[in-house]
């Protein structure tokens, strides 16, 4: 973990309600793992007063440079929008937090990701490609535009299934994975998204036996686990009642998805 001042390349729309902001930080963006995030600071004043954490979309083949996808939402993400340009600084903290884990010998995996929380993602689907892993992936969100990563996949020639809350369908995104699973075998599988998508994956992953992993969306200051603000219960043992409560920024935002359903 370190923090710098990096150099802004761009910060230009994406999609829908998204932009990306792209920054050189060389050492920041060689030792991130799929799934960590940084906490930016916005502006050289008190507001916002507290930084801002974002999962890294993509990192540069070189390792250069890394990526963050935002949505615009509140008063921190319309300064970003406004304020980081093209030439200028980003002060910024990462990388933090735990990543997802691909293990060693996967040949295939399957990613659900819905509305921002499809941005965690590419990192881990980059990763995979590298491995030689086959990737599977469902994305949902509000409306068809704002479905992000799509061109990320298509580059890998992945199969890719969309579901948008205009569909009017009473189908659910995870409804093809399911139907899938029960033919093929998967070696892993990852959400971001909702506690509903969770469960159904983690019943998808119970039934093959693999492990199955959920970036956790919270609300963040430190980013690093002094301030306790971002805490959730979590499960301490698998089939077990007992629940603690573990800071989101420092034991995640990636956990296991039996950690984080409770009945």
């Amino acid at each position: 973990m370190e923090q710098l001042t990096a150099p802004i390349v761009f910060n230009r729309h994406l999609t829908g309600d998204y932009w990306l902001l792209e920054v050189e930080c060389p050492s920041m963006a060689s030792a991130l793992k799929p799934g960590q995030f940084v906490n930016i600071r916005i502006g050289d004043n008190l507001t916002p007063y507290l930084r801002r954490p974002f999962s890294v979309y993509r990192i540069s083949e070189d390792r250069r440079r890394l990526q963050v996808a935002y949505k615009v939402i509140g008063e921190g993400t319309r300064l970003m929008k406004e304020t980081l340009h093209a030439g200028g600084l980003c002060d910024l903290i990462g990388p933090l937090g735990q990543g997802f884990s691909l293990p060693e010998h996967a040949k295939r995996i399957a990613v659900v990701g819905r509305g921002i929380g499809i941005a965690a993602l590419p990192t881990l689907v980059d990763e995979a490609a590298r491995r030689g892993v086959q990737v599977y992936a469902y994305l949902s969100a509000r409306t068809r535009d704002n479905l992000v990563a799509e061109d990320i996949f298509a580059e890998y020639g992945f199969a890719v299934h969309t579901h948008t809350d205009e569909e009017n369908s009473q189908a659910k995104v995870t409804d093809p994975l399911v139907a899938l699973s029960q033919e093929l075998d998967f070696d892993a599988f990852y959400v971001c998204g909702s506690n509903r998508l969770a469960k159904a994956i983690n019943e998808v992953a119970s039934r093959q036996g693999v492990p199955a992993e959920i970036a956790m969306e919270q609300h963040m200051a430190c980013g690093f686990g002094d301030c306790h603000g971002c805490v959730i219960p979590v499960t301490i043992e698998r089939g077990k009642p007992e629940t603690a409560l573990r800071e989101v920024c420092h034991y995640g935002p990636v956990f296991n998805t039996w950690e984080v359903i409770h009945a």
